[in-house]
């Protein structure tokens, strides 16, 4: 089997080029992986960033990759709400992602990314399809200590949810992109 894994990425716009960078080097375990830049401040709406994802999804699919989610942070509620509607995908991983739509959220942060606003809106229905649906095939990995996402809207109810040894929100992130990025390919990797 042939895995393709589309990360798509939170908040922070300017960090896709370390994303990139650490991404490139998942090809040692034998997956490919490409990050779908989400862009949240660039104003455009829901649909145009949901459509990048499947867009992606799907050029992986007619390559014959059975393909994967990672969702990041704020890109975590997104790629939730794809997986919840394309049975076809294998795996979603979520890490230390916005998965509750209970989350504390700053209004600022809403007001300026009005896509991210509307992916939570989401959330909530998404998640309840894919976990009743297909539990066994959703991870939710959080930090020890985690101040911008707390563990508590990180966990998902009903899935397997793991913790990393690291405290800290971009600090965890990093950490699972490089030196724990064998946990993620692995996990998606598992029948």
């Amino acid at each position: 089997m042939k895995h393709y894994i589309i990360y798509i990425p939170g908040l922070g716009d300017h960090y896709d080029g370390v994303r990139r960078f650490f991404l490139r080097f998942w090809k040692i375990y034998g997956v490919q992986a490409q990050l779908v830049p989400m862009q949240w401040y660039d104003g455009k709406s829901y649909q145009t960033k949901y459509d990048k994802i499947t867009a992606a999804v799907t050029a992986a699919k007619e390559k014959g990759y059975t393909v994967s989610l990672v969702g990041e942070s704020a890109g975590a509620s997104m790629a939730m709400n794809a997986f919840a509607r394309d049975k076809s995908l294998h795996r979603l991983i979520s890490l230390c992602g916005v998965n509750s739509f209970h989350a504390s959220v700053s209004p600022r942060i809403l007001a300026k990314s009005p896509a991210f606003k509307e992916s939570l809106w989401h959330l909530a229905a998404s998640q309840k399809i894919a976990v009743s649906q297909r539990h066994k095939n959703i991870i939710s990995i959080a930090a020890l200590l985690d101040s911008v996402v707390s563990v508590s809207k990180n966990r998902i109810s009903g899935v397997k949810n793991m913790r990393v040894f690291s405290v800290g929100h971009i600090t965890s992130i990093l950490l699972c992109q490089s030196i724990f990025s064998l946990v993620i390919v692995r996990e998606i990797k598992r029948k």
